[in-house]
């Protein structure tokens, strides 16, 4: 093992022991070389032997719970970092502001999620601010079991260095959208993203319920256009807007917008 090997067995052995032994290193292969998703999920693709459950249990059992109100800061931006955050639920989001006091979303978060995970494997500073977004209950995972549980597992800290990379690559994304898309797009872009991330299925009823403060950060716009823009979008037939809900009406064309 020390040599390279990625695994043994002990003589004397049978045929069947043997096949089975590959293929399990075979499944754990393939299953790393899959883009991983950032919550529990991807944990559960690392480890298969292990159900949501066990995991659930692993990561919160003994936790502290800590509840926060809408609007309420969970972390702030040039702080340390001392815990990983795991979303039991409720929504949060993660913002940095100018020096004007404008706020950009630069992160969704939603039950099943890890926040917080960049600075501690950074061993840096807090690079955004995160605000529950609604009434949200987070287990807090303190930074010594986080490194502990990194370092016994490298399948582990391989997940969430992919996690950390595509987070990035999102933000990277987001940015050159909203430094050159127009108005329609940012604002198609950003109902988009909010139905993919918290739509837990195909539901054709399903409504998204967000302040339009909040909506217009997403999409890096002033709320004023933003709510011109919806009205355009409403007219047009695009999405529907009951009691503050914003239902997609032609999601395909909204999609292509957006692209």
């Amino acid at each position: 093992m020390e040599s390279g090997a990625d695994d043994y067995i002990t003589k004397p052995f049978s045929g069947v022991e043997l096949l089975t032994a590959i293929e399990s290193r075979l499944n754990k292969i393939d299953q790393l070389k899959k883009d991983f998703t950032g919550g529990l999920e991807g944990l559960q693709q690392i480890q298969k032997s292990k159900t949501g459950k066990d995991i659930i249990n692993e990561l919160t059992a003994d936790r502290n719970i800590n509840k926060f109100k809408k609007k309420q800061i969970i972390f702030s931006e040039g702080n340390r970092p001392s815990k990983l955050f795991y979303v039991l639920s409720g929504k949060v989001k993660t913002i940095k502001t100018n020096e004007d006091g404008k706020q950009l979303v630069v992160g969704l978060f939603k039950e099943g999620d890890f926040l917080g995970h960049t600075a501690l494997l950074q061993d840096c500073s807090y690079q955004e601010t995160a605000e529950a977004m609604e009434d949200t209950s987070l287990a807090i995972i303190p930074r010594e079991d986080f490194d502990s549980m990194i370092h016994d597992n490298p399948e582990i800290l391989k997940q969430f260095a992919r996690l950390m990379a595509k987070n990035i690559s999102e933000i990277e994304e987001h940015l050159l959208g909203l430094a050159y898309n127009s108005l329609r797009k940012k604002v198609a872009d950003a109902l988009i993203t909010l139905f993919r991330k918290y739509r837990k299925t195909e539901d054709p009823n399903f409504a998204i319920d967000i302040s339009r403060e909040n909506l217009a950060a997403v999409a890096g716009t002033a709320t004023e256009s933003l709510i011109r823009t919806l009205s355009d979008f409403k007219s047009e037939h695009l999405i529907d807007i009951k009691e503050g809900h914003i239902s997609l009406m032609n999601e395909k064309k909204l999609v292509s917008m957006a692209n």
